[in-house]
């Protein structure tokens, strides 16, 4: 998909592919783009993006001493600078049109962390193994309530001195309600069972659900997940998580509980690889799904 340019020049339309690196702290999202850098043959610029509530507008700054942006420009990137951005609305015409990074003529742009865009050409999750005992899908409590307006009037009902004569009204017509004028035991009996009813139905009934982990969440709307196994050890952990992420998209359970009954079906391409092993087959086919996406957007 192609995004509105960021520069409109007198000759051409900028189109660009957007990459999106997302992942927990220290997972190996910035090995990973230092890694896709040096074999693209597109121009490449990078961007270092947080979001802070705490900001009234989008911010662009180019610190020098800023770790990931120097490691960007070391692996080839022509343009770095670190955004941050306010709350979860798409800044995108904030993001293409006034920052000063996107001014400059690239092929491709890669965003590290939160993302001020809704939509992108690629979304990336890098993901560390599950610890022992950690699991990706986890059960999820859902608390939903039942017909709440139909059980507020009918308790309001029962309050009044003639009320359960006024349902047996409704119910059953002007014969039923003077049955309960003369017999007012029945009354009290119904307005008690009536009671513990709306009671009952008013408490909030627990829905137990298929969600993602805390610590994996955002993965699930990923095109491409690569789990980062950094040795041996977690080789076998690594890739159950990249069999269960694809699991997702097959599973019906899975699929309407986490994504919904519209969710797409598409299936995830998710490895598990050493991104620091130049030789990782894994690795190389996550690159490879990378700059399918770069060529296909930008040319």
């Amino acid at each position: 998909m192609c995004y509105p340019p960021a520069v409109i020049t007198s000759t051409a339309v900028i189109a660009r592919a957007l990459i999106h690196v997302a992942g927990p702290a220290s997972s190996g999202k910035t090995a990973f783009i230092e890694a896709m850098l040096p074999g693209s043959d597109a121009l490449v610029i990078a961007a270092r993006c947080v979001r802070d509530d705490t900001l009234s507008q989008f911010r662009e700054t180019t610190p020098g001493s800023h770790p990931e942006l120097h490691r960007y420009r070391e692996a080839g990137a022509i343009g770095a600078a670190l955004l941050t951005f306010p709350g979860d609305a798409d800044l995108s015409d904030s993001f293409f049109f006034t920052t000063d990074l996107m001014m400059d003529y690239s092929q491709a742009v890669v965003l590290e962390g939160d993302s001020p865009l809704r939509s992108v050409d690629l979304r990336v999750f890098v993901a560390p193994p599950p610890a022992e005992g950690h699991q990706l899908f986890v059960r999820s409590t859902h608390e939903r309530g039942r017909d709440a307006h139909e059980n507020i009037a009918l308790e309001q009902l029962l309050r009044k001195p003639d009320g359960m004569v006024d349902v047996l009204g409704v119910i059953g017509g002007a014969r039923l309600a003077e049955l309960g004028r003369e017999h007012p035991e029945i009354l009290e009996k119904m307005r008690t069972r009536l009671s513990g009813v709306t009671q009952a139905r008013r408490a909030p009934q627990p829905d137990k659900r298929w969600a993602i982990a805390d610590s994996y969440a955002g993965i699930e709307h990923a095109q491409l997940v690569v789990v980062n196994a950094r040795d041996d050890g977690q080789r076998q952990a690594a890739e159950q998580l990249a069999a269960d992420i694809i699991r997702l998209r097959k599973d019906n359970d899975l699929l309407t509980d986490i994504l919904g009954p519209r969710g797409s079906r598409i299936p995830i391409t998710a490895v598990a690889a050493n991104i620091a092993d130049p030789d990782d087959p894994a690795r190389k086919k996550a690159l490879t799904r990378v700059r399918r996406a770069i060529r296909s957007a930008s040319s």
